[in-house]
């Protein structure tokens, strides 16, 4: 059966992460890269996914401060926000390998809709179509 915990665990939190962002994100990924024709647009997901699994550490310990060990939706928007801010920085002032720089409009539409698909399907149908995977710490397998 395995253990239930409601609240994600680190390891549930990669799962999805790094699940939605190979679905959802690789799709509006790969329209950006389509229509601006620019392959750029797979390296920032890329570093979205590695930089993420390096948040989610640090959004595990900071979960475990709350009395009741949850993340509310407006912790997810604030975390996305600082995200997308903290990596927008890092391509544009320290620089990532491959990546020479990206315009902001561009970055924050591609990074806010990736985000924004991912937050919306995470926070209802993915509960609907998906009722374990909630109830497993966030774990798909």
């Amino acid at each position: 059966q395995g253990h239930r915990a409601v609240t994600p665990t680190l390891i549930g939190r990669w799962q999805t992460r790094l699940a939605m962002l190979a679905t959802l994100g690789l799709f509006i990924t790969a329209i950006f890269a389509t229509a601006r024709q620019d392959h750029v647009f797979f390296l920032v997901l890329g570093y979205v996914a590695a930089f993420g699994i390096g948040w989610d550490v640090i959004y595990i310990a900071l979960q475990q401060l709350r009395w009741d060990r949850d993340w509310p939706a407006v912790f997810q928007v604030a975390n996305g926000i600082t995200e997308g801010l903290f990596l927008y920085f890092v391509i544009s002032r320290i620089g990532l390998p491959e990546i020479a720089a990206v315009q902001p409009e561009v970055f924050a539409w591609h990074y806010g809709l990736v985000w924004l698909s991912i937050f919306i399907w995470v926070q209802g149908p993915m509960r609907a179509v998906f009722p374990r995977w909630r109830f497993y710490g966030g774990r798909l397998i």
